[in-house]
């Protein structure tokens, strides 16, 4: 009797984390449609399950250094495409619109980091977005966007984005 009374507890619990993980990421993705220019065109290519957040400047080791292998990628793209900016042009809108994202990530990247490389007490879950949308000059552009959700799962109280060339 107790056997399967736990049993059943168990199983309860799981289904209940289940139901509050898909949640979160349905939270996280109505938060990224909201951000986009034209949502009917936004593809999501991926969603990470839930994961605790300690503070919205706490990242693992292998975050942080897969932002910044992020960044790299995007840096050497601009590069090639501008011939080391030797041949910039302005009116390319792909760099540009790049850098601008670049820029706006490597700023949200410093600040985060420089105010939390300590890892604090829980704040609630960090659920991660790769997705391809288009601009509002109709350019199509992949993100990775991070959303990071209160302890009840129910709010989105910061996001930011890194670019993927």
């Amino acid at each position: 009797m107790k056997k399967s009374l736990l049993l059943m507890m168990g199983a309860a619990l799981m289904v209940s984390c289940g139901n509050s993980g898909e949640k979160m990421k349905r939270l996280a993705k109505e938060n990224l449609e909201l951000s986009v220019d034209y949502p009917k065109q936004l593809r999501v290519l991926a969603i990470s399950e839930p994961d605790s957040a300690f503070g919205t400047g706490y990242f693992t080791k292998d975050e942080v250094k897969g932002m910044l292998r992020t960044m790299q990628v995007v840096t050497d793209t601009i590069m090639k495409r501008t011939d080391n900016m030797n041949r910039f042009n302005p009116a390319d809108h792909y760099v540009v619109s790049l850098a601008e994202r670049q820029m706006r990530s490597m700023a949200e990247i410093r600040s985060l980091i420089m105010k939390g490389d300590r890892k604090g007490e829980f704040s609630g879950w960090k659920v991660k977005i790769d997705y391809a949308c288009v601009d509002a000059a109709g350019l199509p552009y992949r993100s990775e966007r991070w959303c990071f959700i209160d302890k009840e799962g129910k709010q989105v109280y910061k996001a930011f984005e890194l670019p993927i060339p």
